[in-house]
């Protein structure tokens, strides 16, 4: 099985700071938390987790369109050798962590995998992903979720906010069940205090 210090290898660094190794660090131990409770292949959801990002600098950097399909194509070559239904269990896991309509998780572990990196675009940390981001790309500290402009508020109300509704496993959305409500109250709060009423 990989270890840690050898997936962490394989990050150049390029990623910004929501999507860098430390963020592949959380997933891992969501994932680990989820897939113990869960009954999953722990050697496939920790091996398809610490290789999940490995090309998101790639499509970050505007030279691949998509990370989750490269990333399960590296993951193939990386893993070459393994039993070829444990690599392609990695590789489906990594290719479906980024729902979409045309490939959605089949397997336990690839659910799980998805789970637990959306787990970590929520609650604090979420939060703190937001703001990261948003001071990543320039945009302004504050504005209404209705204004043209993208901020941490509106990537709340257009995406964050409806994360908990997508997960699939009953631990998952348990953890998202506080994460969510912390996020709720934060966002309350922030635009009283940006409103002068607090």
């Amino acid at each position: 099985m990989l270890t840690i210090d050898q997936a962490r290898a394989l990050y150049d660094g390029g990623a910004d700071s929501t999507h860098d190794f430390d963020h592949v660090l959380r997933v891992y131990r969501l994932a680990e938390r989820i897939g113990l409770a869960e009954g999953a292949d722990m050697a496939v959801l920790r091996t398809a987790t610490l290789l999940h990002d490995v090309a998101r600098p790639d499509q970050d950097a505007g030279r691949i369109p998509e990370h989750a399909a490269e990333g399960a194509r590296r993951a193939r070559q990386i893993l070459a050798g393994q039993p070829p239904a444990f690599v392609e269990a990695v590789a489906h896991a990594i290719e479906a962590h980024r729902f979409r309509v045309d490939r959605p998780p089949q397997t336990l572990e690839a659910k799980i995998l998805y789970d637990a990196d959306k787990l970590d675009s929520i609650g604090a940390v979420g939060i703190a992903r937001a703001f990261a981001y948003g001071a990543h790309r320039g945009q302004r500290l504050w504005a209404a979720p209705d204004a043209d402009e993208h901020t941490a508020m509106k990537e709340f109300a257009v995406k964050l906010s409806k994360v908990k509704s997508t997960l699939f496993t009953e631990t998952a959305r348990a953890i998202a069940e506080e994460r969510h409500t912390f996020m709720v109250e934060f966002f309350r709060r922030m635009a009283a205090e940006v409103a002068g009423e607090r």
